[in-house]
Protein backbone atom coordinates (compact mmCIF):
# COMPACT_ATOMS: atom_id res chain seq x y z
CA UNK A 1 0.00 0.00 0.00
CA UNK A 2 1.53 3.29 -1.37
CA UNK A 3 0.77 6.20 1.26
CA UNK A 4 -0.72 9.72 0.47
CA UNK A 5 -1.28 12.44 1.76
CA UNK A 6 -2.74 16.12 0.69
CA UNK A 7 -2.21 19.39 1.13
CA UNK A 8 -4.63 21.38 -0.40
CA UNK A 9 -6.98 24.75 1.24
CA UNK A 10 -10.58 23.46 0.82
CA UNK A 11 -11.21 20.64 3.41
CA UNK A 12 -14.37 18.93 1.25
CA UNK A 13 -11.63 18.73 -1.59
CA UNK A 14 -9.35 16.72 0.83
CA UNK A 15 -12.34 14.38 2.56
CA UNK A 16 -13.53 14.01 -1.13
CA UNK A 17 -9.83 12.12 -2.01
CA UNK A 18 -9.77 10.56 0.81
CA UNK A 19 -12.85 8.78 0.07
CA UNK A 20 -11.67 7.54 -3.25
CA UNK A 21 -8.65 6.40 -1.90
CA UNK A 22 -10.32 4.42 1.04
CA UNK A 23 -11.99 2.36 -1.87
CA UNK A 24 -8.62 1.97 -3.34
CA UNK A 25 -6.56 -1.52 -2.88
CA UNK A 26 -3.19 0.29 -4.03
CA UNK A 27 -3.37 3.58 -2.17
CA UNK A 28 -3.82 4.43 1.74
CA UNK A 29 -5.19 8.03 2.56
CA UNK A 30 -2.11 8.98 5.49
CA UNK A 31 -3.13 12.50 6.33
CA UNK A 32 -4.07 15.77 5.11
CA UNK A 33 -3.47 19.30 5.41
CA UNK A 34 -4.58 23.00 4.25
CA UNK A 35 -0.57 24.39 3.94
CA UNK A 36 2.67 23.40 2.36
CA UNK A 37 4.40 23.99 5.76
CA UNK A 38 1.82 21.56 7.42
CA UNK A 39 2.61 19.16 5.01
CA UNK A 40 6.30 19.56 5.06
CA UNK A 41 5.93 18.84 9.04
CA UNK A 42 3.70 15.83 7.80
CA UNK A 43 6.87 14.11 6.03
CA UNK A 44 9.39 15.05 8.64
CA UNK A 45 7.18 13.17 10.89
CA UNK A 46 6.02 10.42 8.60
CA UNK A 47 7.20 10.12 5.23
CA UNK A 48 4.39 9.34 2.25
CA UNK A 49 5.00 7.85 -0.54
CA UNK A 50 2.52 10.62 -2.69
CA UNK A 51 2.29 14.40 -2.15
CA UNK A 52 -0.38 15.89 -4.02
CA UNK A 53 -0.12 19.42 -3.68
CA UNK A 54 -2.74 21.91 -4.81
CA UNK A 55 -1.95 24.55 -7.91
CA UNK A 56 -3.58 27.39 -5.80
CA UNK A 57 -0.37 27.67 -3.57
CA UNK A 58 1.36 29.62 -6.47
CA UNK A 59 4.14 28.85 -8.66
CA UNK A 60 7.27 30.35 -6.40
CA UNK A 61 5.65 28.62 -3.29
CA UNK A 62 4.84 25.41 -5.10
CA UNK A 63 8.39 25.07 -6.80
CA UNK A 64 9.84 25.90 -2.93
CA UNK A 65 7.67 23.38 -1.58
CA UNK A 66 9.11 20.49 -4.29
CA UNK A 67 12.55 21.27 -3.56
CA UNK A 68 11.66 20.80 0.43
CA UNK A 69 10.57 17.93 -0.21
CA UNK A 70 12.85 16.50 -2.69
CA UNK A 71 15.52 17.62 0.54
CA UNK A 72 13.37 16.31 3.45
CA UNK A 73 11.59 13.48 2.35
CA UNK A 74 13.70 12.23 -1.05
CA UNK A 75 11.37 8.99 -1.69
CA UNK A 76 8.19 10.83 -1.53
CA UNK A 77 7.01 11.75 -5.13
CA UNK A 78 4.82 15.34 -5.24
CA UNK A 79 1.78 15.31 -7.75
CA UNK A 80 0.49 18.84 -8.45
CA UNK A 81 -3.52 18.95 -9.37
CA UNK A 82 -5.49 22.17 -10.26
CA UNK A 83 -8.83 23.42 -11.84
CA UNK A 84 -6.79 25.35 -14.57
CA UNK A 85 -3.06 25.18 -15.63
CA UNK A 86 -0.87 25.71 -18.66
CA UNK A 87 1.75 24.11 -20.39
CA UNK A 88 4.31 26.49 -19.35
CA UNK A 89 3.96 26.19 -15.48
CA UNK A 90 3.33 22.11 -15.86
CA UNK A 91 6.64 22.07 -17.47
CA UNK A 92 8.51 24.01 -14.71
CA UNK A 93 6.89 22.24 -12.17
CA UNK A 94 7.90 19.16 -13.93
CA UNK A 95 11.53 20.22 -14.48
CA UNK A 96 11.23 21.47 -10.65
CA UNK A 97 11.00 17.60 -9.56
CA UNK A 98 7.39 17.29 -9.64
CA UNK A 99 6.35 13.45 -10.96
CA UNK A 100 2.71 14.37 -11.70
CA UNK A 101 0.58 17.26 -13.21
CA UNK A 102 -3.38 16.37 -12.50
CA UNK A 103 -6.32 18.25 -13.27
CA UNK A 104 -8.84 18.43 -10.22
CA UNK A 105 -11.71 17.56 -13.57
CA UNK A 106 -10.10 13.78 -13.80
CA UNK A 107 -11.78 10.58 -13.85
CA UNK A 108 -10.94 8.61 -10.80
CA UNK A 109 -9.04 6.11 -12.81
CA UNK A 110 -6.58 9.01 -14.16
CA UNK A 111 -6.26 9.78 -10.81
CA UNK A 112 -5.21 6.27 -10.25
CA UNK A 113 -3.46 5.57 -13.13
CA UNK A 114 -1.50 8.78 -12.20
CA UNK A 115 -0.23 7.67 -8.84
CA UNK A 116 0.93 3.94 -9.86
CA UNK A 117 2.87 5.89 -12.72
CA UNK A 118 4.81 8.29 -10.49
CA UNK A 119 5.80 5.80 -7.96
CA UNK A 120 7.18 4.07 -10.60
CA UNK A 121 9.56 7.25 -10.88
CA UNK A 122 7.85 8.18 -14.44
CA UNK A 123 6.69 11.09 -15.31
CA UNK A 124 2.43 11.29 -15.75
CA UNK A 125 0.59 14.44 -17.14
CA UNK A 126 -3.26 14.11 -18.32
CA UNK A 127 -3.02 16.70 -20.83
CA UNK A 128 0.47 15.71 -22.78
CA UNK A 129 1.56 11.96 -22.11
CA UNK A 130 -1.03 11.18 -19.96
CA UNK A 131 -0.61 7.16 -20.43
CA UNK A 132 0.80 4.42 -23.00
CA UNK A 133 -1.54 5.57 -26.08
CA UNK A 134 -0.22 8.75 -26.43
CA UNK A 135 2.81 9.24 -29.06
CA UNK A 136 5.15 9.56 -26.47
CA UNK A 137 4.43 6.10 -25.11
CA UNK A 138 4.73 4.11 -28.08
CA UNK A 139 8.06 3.00 -29.55
CA UNK A 140 9.12 4.74 -32.93
CA UNK A 141 8.65 2.54 -36.13
CA UNK A 142 11.39 4.85 -37.53
CA UNK A 143 14.30 5.35 -35.39
CA UNK A 144 16.20 8.84 -35.18
CA UNK A 145 18.93 9.67 -37.78
CA UNK A 146 22.49 10.80 -35.76
CA UNK A 147 21.56 13.96 -36.89
CA UNK A 148 18.08 13.90 -35.82
CA UNK A 149 19.11 12.88 -32.25
CA UNK A 150 21.78 16.46 -32.23
CA UNK A 151 18.72 18.63 -33.21
CA UNK A 152 16.39 16.73 -30.80
CA UNK A 153 19.22 17.09 -27.95
CA UNK A 154 19.69 20.59 -29.17
CA UNK A 155 15.87 21.53 -28.80
CA UNK A 156 15.97 20.11 -25.45
CA UNK A 157 18.40 22.64 -24.27
CA UNK A 158 16.56 25.31 -25.43
CA UNK A 159 18.86 26.45 -28.56
CA UNK A 160 16.52 28.20 -31.48
CA UNK A 161 16.83 26.77 -34.97
CA UNK A 162 19.83 29.58 -35.60
CA UNK A 163 21.73 28.54 -32.36
CA UNK A 164 21.02 24.54 -33.88
CA UNK A 165 22.29 25.88 -37.46
CA UNK A 166 25.48 27.39 -36.46
CA UNK A 167 26.39 24.52 -33.53
CA UNK A 168 25.80 21.77 -36.51
CA UNK A 169 27.19 23.82 -39.06
CA UNK A 170 23.77 23.70 -41.32
CA UNK A 171 21.48 26.00 -43.06
CA UNK A 172 18.63 27.26 -41.10
CA UNK A 173 15.90 25.88 -43.10
CA UNK A 174 17.90 22.15 -43.22
CA UNK A 175 17.17 22.31 -39.21
CA UNK A 176 13.16 22.66 -39.54
CA UNK A 177 13.50 19.89 -41.99
CA UNK A 178 14.79 18.01 -39.56
CA UNK A 179 12.22 18.92 -36.64
CA UNK A 180 9.34 18.15 -39.18
CA UNK A 181 11.33 14.35 -39.82
CA UNK A 182 11.47 13.79 -35.68
CA UNK A 183 7.75 15.13 -35.48
CA UNK A 184 6.34 12.35 -37.88
CA UNK A 185 8.70 9.37 -36.54
CA UNK A 186 8.23 10.28 -32.92
CA UNK A 187 4.20 11.54 -32.84
CA UNK A 188 5.13 14.57 -30.98
CA UNK A 189 3.54 17.52 -31.57
CA UNK A 190 5.87 20.39 -31.31
CA UNK A 191 9.31 21.59 -29.51
CA UNK A 192 6.98 21.75 -26.17
CA UNK A 193 6.26 17.90 -26.44
CA UNK A 194 9.99 17.64 -27.53
CA UNK A 195 11.43 19.09 -24.73
CA UNK A 196 8.65 17.43 -22.12
CA UNK A 197 10.35 13.89 -23.96
CA UNK A 198 13.62 15.10 -23.11
CA UNK A 199 12.63 15.95 -19.19
CA UNK A 200 10.72 11.63 -18.88
CA UNK A 201 13.46 10.57 -20.53
CA UNK A 202 16.12 12.03 -18.10
CA UNK A 203 13.92 10.90 -15.28
CA UNK A 204 13.36 6.80 -16.27
CA UNK A 205 16.18 4.62 -15.76
CA UNK A 206 18.46 4.20 -18.62
CA UNK A 207 17.71 0.34 -19.31
CA UNK A 208 13.93 1.64 -19.68
CA UNK A 209 14.93 3.84 -22.44
CA UNK A 210 15.26 2.95 -26.26
CA UNK A 211 18.93 2.89 -27.95
CA UNK A 212 17.74 5.19 -30.29
CA UNK A 213 16.43 7.74 -27.75
CA UNK A 214 18.09 11.25 -27.59
CA UNK A 215 20.81 11.54 -25.18
CA UNK A 216 19.65 13.13 -21.27
CA UNK A 217 20.96 16.84 -21.21
CA UNK A 218 19.91 20.09 -18.97
CA UNK A 219 16.75 22.01 -19.66
CA UNK A 220 16.83 25.93 -20.62
CA UNK A 221 13.80 28.17 -19.41
CA UNK A 222 10.80 26.75 -21.53
CA UNK A 223 10.60 30.42 -23.17
CA UNK A 224 13.54 29.33 -25.45
CA UNK A 225 12.14 26.40 -26.05
CA UNK A 226 8.92 27.69 -27.25
CA UNK A 227 10.63 30.17 -29.70
CA UNK A 228 11.49 29.12 -33.46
Amino acid sequence: MITVCVCDPQPIVRHGLASVLDGSALFTFADSTSTIREALEQLNASSAGILVLDRSFGMHALVEGINDVRRLSPLTEVVIWASTISDVESFRLLQAGARGVLRKTAEIHALIDCFQTVVKKQIWTDNLIADAESPLGRPRTRPLTPREQQVAELVSKGMKNREIAEALSIATGTVKIHLMHIFEKTGIRDRFELALHGLRLACEPEAAQPANSFARGSFAPLRALLKS
